[in-house]
């Protein structure tokens, strides 16, 4: 018994109908079995990590990993009886064999080595969205996933939505017919390749802040605020821009309705843009229009889906104007041969038909066939950790072509080109693209080499 891990008992207590007693954990005498509290850490404690407080306090939060004693002071101040440490790998070393669960809330180039690293230590893994950095990272983590047997789940918290379900129920049963264009938009630009070109001035490090830690593999420069601890997304040694901070939210509604996998190509197209018809306002540096081409699946039709940000707009139906107040901030369109799904905000929480939605109601919407998810996806990852389910929704399999998806846009803009990407080989038919599938990483970061 003393050679199993806290992990083998929460499953064997599952398999006896819950009659194992556990072992005493951290905080005091736990519940018998699958309800048993679980044993979390926080890699990131605060920020984003927020989302995650409400379904830990029914857990054991028992460490906290933050670079910046301000930053971090969030979740040590929620549950202050946590363990806190700067460097997540200190945490890890001390406190695997104990742990159920990782929750990574950390900028987006700190994703990898944090997930990876909580993987192969055999610890199930919630990590906020975009998944990683990079394809290569996306893939790792994918095959990690197996290798290491784990519970995972990306951040996108729409994904859970009952609007979500709805949206695919409404496609499925043939309600807005064939859907051969999506037009998705957010009010969050990309400006990171302006920002490329201009030098940050360099500033003290806060004597809060670790600020090699918070680097972790990407180049090591000099400290500015304009980056940390809140800026980091516009610069692509750490983040991917608005597309990235909001695509895997948004471009999940067509991805999961109408079943897209990988695109057939990605370009930039900055002509494409109706702001003037919605408001006549200007778009903000960085504004841009991504064109997505998805080939037919099966007996479904091809599928256009185009993405606006930073101001440029889709036009939308007359409809749409006349009888709903279009959000600037976000939305989606998913247009059909029979009717639009009209789904505002970047994740799917009150979708609506844009066509005789009043009548369809009235008539009876669709059966709800698909499944329903458990609550949000931190929530969800501890009913799988327990055992009653089977895995998460956008457990990793389903996350990394959808974080791939983003990241072929990003390389479209980065690159000026049309990007044509081999999934199946993860090389692209343009060579020199293929420099973008993975950024090098400072020596003791090199997390999952060898596992591809």
């Amino acid at each position: 018994m003393k050679n199993l891990s806290r992990r083998d008992l929460l499953k064997a207590g599952a398999a006896c109908g819950g009659w194992l007693m556990l072992p005493r954990l951290a905080f005091g005498k736990p519940k018998q079995g699958p309800n048993a509290k679980l044993n979390v850490a926080l890699i990131g404690g605060g920020g984003i990590a927020k989302t995650c407080f409400r379904d830990c306090e029914d857990e054991n939060v028992i460490a906290i990993a933050d670079v910046d004693d301000v930053t971090g002071a969030e979740g040590f101040e929620k549950f202050p009886r946590a363990k806190a440490y700067k460097d997540f790998r200190r945490l890890l070393d001390r406190h695997a064999a104990e742990l159920d669960a990782v929750i990574v809330s950390t900028p987006d180039h700190t994703h990898f080595p944090a997930t990876f690293a909580a993987m192969e230590r055999g610890i199930a893994v919630h990590t906020q969205k975009p998944l990683t950095h990079n394809i290569w990272q996306a893939r790792t983590l994918q095959k990690a996933a197996h290798k290491f047997g784990v519970q995972t789940v990306m951040g996108n918290q729409g994904h859970n939505m009952e609007g979500m379900r709805l949206i695919k129920d409404w496609c499925e049963a043939g309600l807005v017919g064939e859907v051969r264009e999506v037009h998705a938009w957010t009010n969050r630009a990309t400006p990171n390749n302006h920002n490329a070109k201009r030098p940050y001035p360099e500033e003290p490090v806060p004597a809060t802040l670790d600020w090699d830690l918070w680097t972790g593999p990407a180049p090591l420069k000099p400290y500015t605020r304009t980056v940390c601890p809140k800026g980091w997304r516009w610069s692509w040694d750490y983040g991917l821009g608005g597309l990235g901070d909001i695509g895997c939210h948004t471009l999940d509604i067509p991805k999961y309705a109408l079943g897209l996998d990988y695109p057939a190509s990605v370009q930039v197209d900055n002509s494409i843009n109706f702001r003037d018809e919605h408001d006549g306002k200007k778009p903000s540096l960085g504004a841009a229009t991504y064109v997505y081409k998805f080939a037919a699946r099966g007996n479904r039709p091809p599928v256009t889906v185009y993405w606006y940000e930073g101001g440029h707009m889709p036009r939308f139906p007359a409809a749409l104007k006349a009888s709903r107040t279009i959000p600037n901030e976000g939305g989606c369109l998913l247009i059909g041969s029979k009717n639009t799904i009209y789904s505002p905000g970047m994740r799917p929480t009150s979708p609506s038909l844009v066509q005789d939605w009043d009548a369809i109601r009235q008539a009876g919407l669709p059966p709800k066939k698909t499944p329903r998810a458990v609550g949000n996806p931190v929530k969800e990852l501890f009913t799988a950790i327990r055992e009653e389910i089977p895995r998460c929704g956008s457990n990793f399999d389903y996350a990394v072509p959808l974080t791939e998806m983003v990241i072929l846009g990003t390389i479209a803009l980065r690159s000026g080109k049309t990007v044509e990407y081999l999934p199946e080989t993860m090389r692209f038919k343009d060579a020199s693209l293929d420099a973008y599938l993975k950024e090098p990483v400072r020596r003791g970061w090199e997390y999952g080499e060898g596992l591809l």
